[in-house]
Formats: C-alpha cells, structure tokens, sequence
C-alpha cells in the first residue's frame, strides 16, 4: 500500500508539473526580402546591411493551436493512476475512469497554455540601407514609428529592432 501511495504522489507531482510548461509566446521573427525589381548590390566593407527604415507598422493578432498533446499525457497519467486501485474489473473501471479523467485535466491545461500563448505583436516593415525588404514581428513596441531609423538585432524567431541613434550604423 505505501508503494501504491508513492506513484500516486509521483504520478500527482507529474501532472501538475504539466501545469508549469507554459507554452512559451511565439518569439520575434523577422522575414527578408529582396525586391525582384532591384538588384542586390552589396554594400561596401563598413557598412550596417542590417540597417534601414521604418516604412509600416501593422498590429497583428497572434493564436496559438492546441495539440491535443495535453490530452494524451492526461489520459495516460490519469490511467497509470486510476490502475493503483482496486482488483479485477474495479481495477479495470479505475484505469477508464483515471484515464478519462487525466485526458479532460490535461486538455484543459493545454488549452490555458496556449490562451496565455496567444495574444497581440506588432509587425514592422523596414527598408534596409542595401534595398533588400525585412518584417519583423514582436509583441512590444517602444515607441517606433514610421521613417524612424532601426538595427534589426539577431535573426529568424530571436530578432528584435533597436532605435539608431542620428549618428548611423553601430561600431563594433
């Protein structure tokens, strides 16, 4: 019986413990383009390419899926607990029963999680110095407008705008 009460101590850590991963917001993510008009001319040695211009904000709404992830690991939880008790069929019953159980609570954790995921960001359109065209996405927007000057920081999910101050492109 002490044995018994350890996985379900165990299995009860485990599934709340599912309530902590919080899927995390979708990260800022920036797209380039090159105009198929224009050509690419690279710049010359010391010069920003990750510099350029405002030319448009928009403000998009960002959703996240459910997997039904949740529900799975629920139910399997849920049935490993539900097995601890009884003998035979009441064995069997309890397995079902947690089963179902485990799958509606780990469902609606899944769900939560991405509720919290989901939200608004704000979508800017700049023109870099070298003609080439990038958007970046991020859920804050410190005050950028259109025609300011920015430096997109790192790439792909990880990039983030910062404010160029009137002297031009960062050393360093």
């Amino acid at each position: 019986m002490l044995r018994n009460r350890g996985i379900i101590v165990l299995m009860l850590v485990a599934l709340f413990g599912l309530s902590a991963c919080v899927v995390p917001p979708p990260r800022e993510r920036v797209v380039y383009r090159d105009p198929g008009s224009q050509g690419y001319a690279p710049q010359p040695r010391g010069r920003c390419y990750s510099c350029g211009e405002i030319r448009g904000i928009d403000q998009v709404e960002i959703r996240q899926q459910s997997s039904g992830g949740g529900a799975v690991l629920g139910a399997i939880i849920g049935g490993l607990i539900g097995n601890q008790f009884g003998r035979g069929g009441g064995r069997a019953a309890a397995t079902a029963v947690g089963a179902v159980g485990g799958a509606v609570v780990g469902n609606n954790v899944e769900e939560n999680n991405s509720r919290l995921a989901s939200g608004y960001a704000w979508r800017y359109y700049i023109e870099l110095d070298d003609g080439r065209q990038a958007q970046v996405t991020q859920y804050d927007n410190p005050g950028f407008h259109v025609g300011d000057r920015v430096l997109i920081r790192g790439g792909g999910r990880g990039a983030r705008l910062e404010m160029l101050g009137e002297g031009g492109p960062p050393h360093g």
